[in-house]
């Protein structure tokens, strides 16, 4: 987005100088620009940071995954304290489906059978809320991915999905399924569900999603699993580590901003 400022900031100035925008001199208006683009450019470089500093890394060597998977739960209201009460669906479990972006056939049945819920998540709901926002942000970005990993067709890419009573409640995008350490790029559940106080969607579709993923690559023989956290919290109190800052993600082949 900054580069984009920078453009209309250059690009404008003289226009805005003849109309007076800012009604100051041109002294006090080179003083202003000057120090919008700094504050820019430390933007930019802040975000590459917290883009680096945010992988986790699972280690699999001690993981003994359990025979089931978390059980699928609702929350529902008494009506008499007011207070959210977690319910346990016992009689159905989450379904998982993996999608080879390599294979034509699962790339066609990725784009008939999940990308339409993608789409439906990636509408902001409204009034705002974060967690939801952060889902409909990761969605649009991994059906993004995913079109881009199919012109690239470079390295092996996955979608996995959860599914409950034959809705997709929970997808995630492996961008490198390399067997010596898989990488998790996004992971993201039902927005409605990630609602503040909602009753009426399934939860726990995200956590199941990633206990099978986890199970999935400890069976090829991985060693670790990173994953792209914007929770590092959450991950830390569940066994992850973080991962020291990647250099590489900050500066790359293109410079101070470039990344993959």
């Amino acid at each position: 987005m900054h580069k984009y400022i920078f453009y209309f900031l250059n690009k404008n100035t003289p226009r805005l100088n003849r109309i007076g925008f800012f009604g100051v001199s041109m002294k006090v208006k080179n003083i202003f620009f000057g120090f919008l683009k700094a504050l820019l450019l430390v933007v930019a470089f802040c975000s590459s940071l917290l883009y680096a500093n945010e992988y986790m890394v699972f280690d699999l060597q001690n993981y003994q995954p359990a025979a089931d998977s978390p059980s699928p739960y609702f929350f529902q209201r008494d009506p008499i304290t007011g207070n959210l009460t977690k319910v346990t669906d016992l009689e159905n479990s989450f379904q998982f489906k993996t999608y080879n972006l390599k294979l034509r056939a699962d790339l066609e049945w990725y784009r008939e059978e999940v990308e339409p819920t993608l789409s439906r998540w990636r509408v902001r709901i409204s009034p705002s809320e974060y967690d939801s926002d952060s889902v409909s942000f990761l969605s649009s970005d991994l059906m993004n991915k995913v079109n881009d990993g199919s012109l690239e067709g470079s390295l092996p890419r996955e979608v996995h999905v959860a599914i409950y009573k034959g809705r997709v409640e929970a997808a995630s995008y492996v961008k490198n399924t390399e067997p010596e350490m898989p990488e998790i790029d996004i992971l993201a559940a039902n927005p409605e569900g990630m609602r503040v106080g909602q009753t009426m969607n399934v939860k726990g579709a995200g956590s199941a999603l990633l206990d099978y993923e986890l199970k999935t690559f400890k069976g090829r023989g991985a060693e670790k699993v990173r994953l792209f956290s914007t929770r590092d919290e959450y991950y830390l109190d569940r066994g992850w580590k973080s991962e020291p800052a990647r250099w590489t993600d900050v500066f790359g082949d293109q410079g101070a901003c470039g990344r993959d």
